[in-house]
């Protein structure tokens, strides 16, 4: 096997346990939150605001530091720090201190998988980088295939605090194997990306790496930038919470947590599906057909209310929605060049921050309805608007011509 797909594995592995935590273990863990602490709904969704608001700022500063430092001490870093706050959100009672633990594992997220982790894939893997982006980032929703339904268990028999304990652990193990597995790029092992037998040819085109102001500048970049911004805020609101959702239905809880469950599954498998096709057309295109199917997709929410209807939307959803964080590294290395990876990443991951709002947005309308409706109706609508700025980017002026990067 390819070293390189050591660390892809490694890399799904934080996303798993951190990226994974901070989203979608809330389906099992919101209600018993809520039940045990005397919290609501509004509550546990302003912390889970004001933490992904405060990791989304992370992003961007964590893209510098890669820049600069081990990439090796920034993944294992990242996983001691977030499995000790995973096990602090069991240990408080106290909202403040559960969103200041919830705080430092959104945090860590970006260091152990994250940003080092496309940082890593990209330096990696030319042609089979859309693939490897798939990999890595497949962990956050295979971690809602496994996680949810394993806290649930651990919740009903042994409680709350144990379930974050052992989540906790698991997550610090990553640590000492993020400092035997990761290296910076393959040639520090003497090898070459994707396991060629000398350095694949590099675009003509922006060859060298550009200066942070000069790619602000690029209206490209806000384009992209908004776009993803947009789409990832609506995604993060809805999948969170896509268990209290069959919950409002009167479905118990099992099935809700089951069909949560399956849902990430199919993000799972979007992930490298959608990786693939970035590496078999062009990832401009696959960015546009991704969004228009996840406008459509949210259709689906406006058929009458049921079992099937909520199942069908469940599953179209993050069948579309899991490629977001495939597309959007994959379409950043071949619109600005792998040279400028890492800083135009750096740039794109401020409008990622829009992120943050998904939370109170979906909190306000539950308070203000009983339901998710007006939140809905938002999300569809910048789902539309991030299609229409992708549709108006130019591919003549992306860095890498062509999807179809051949072996040579």
């Amino acid at each position: 096997m390819f070293y390189g797909w050591k660390i892809s594995i490694l890399a799904m592995g934080g996303n798993f346990m951190l990226q994974g935590a901070t989203i979608y273990c809330m389906n099992a863990f919101m209600e018993p939150l809520c039940e045990q602490n005397g919290w609501t709904r509004m509550g546990i969704n302003l912390s889970l605001g004001i933490a992904a608001l405060l990791g989304q700022l992370t992003m961007p500063a964590a893209a510098a530091i890669a820049e600069r430092h081990s990439l090796r001490l920034l993944m294992a870093a990242g996983a001691l720090a977030g499995g000790l706050a995973t096990c602090g959100m069991g240990l408080t009672g106290d909202i403040r201190l559960f969103t200041v633990f919830l705080v430092i594992v959104w945090v860590a997220s970006q260091f152990c998988g994250g940003v080092v982790a496309n940082a890593l894939m990209a330096n990696w893997f030319s042609h089979f980088r859309g693939v490897a982006f798939g990999l890595a980032n497949a962990g956050v929703s295979l971690s809602g295939l496994i996680l949810p339904a394993c806290c649930y268990l651990l919740i009903e028999n042994y409680g709350l605090t144990t379930a974050f304990l052992v989540t906790g652990f698991f997550t610090c193990l990553l640590c000492p194997l993020s400092w035997l597995i990761v290296r910076r790029s393959p040639q520090i092992l003497n090898l070459h990306p994707d396991g060629r037998k000398h350095e694949p040819r590099r675009p003509k085109k922006r060859e060298n790496g550009q200066r942070t102001s000069g790619l602000f500048k690029e209206p490209a970049l806000w384009q992209i930038g908004l776009a993803f911004g947009f789409a990832l805020m609506c995604a993060s609101g809805i999948i969170s919470q896509l268990k209290p959702r069959f919950s409002d239905l009167g479905i118990d809880g099992q099935t809700g947590i089951a069909l949560a469950a399956l849902s990430a599954g199919m993000a799972t498998l979007a992930k490298f599906v959608w990786g693939w096709l970035c590496d078999k057309l062009e990832p401009l295109l696959a960015s546009r057909l991704l969004l228009l199917f996840c406008f459509c997709s949210m259709l689906l929410l406006w058929l009458p209310p049921s079992l099937v209807s909520l199942a069908c939307f469940a599953f179209c959803f993050t069948a579309f929605t899991g490629g977001l964080w495939v597309v959007l590294p994959a379409v950043t290395a071949h619109y600005f060049g792998s040279a400028n990876f890492l800083v135009a990443y750096k740039l794109v991951s401020i409008f990622i921050l829009l992120r943050c709002m998904s939370f109170p947005v979906m909190g306000i309308s539950h308070e203000i309805l009983g339901n998710y409706s007006l939140a809905d109706a938002m999300f569809a609508g910048l789902f539309l608007a991030a299609f229409i700025l992708m549709l108006l980017l130019k591919p003549e002026k992306a860095a890498e011509k062509t999807g179809r990067r051949h072996l040579r």
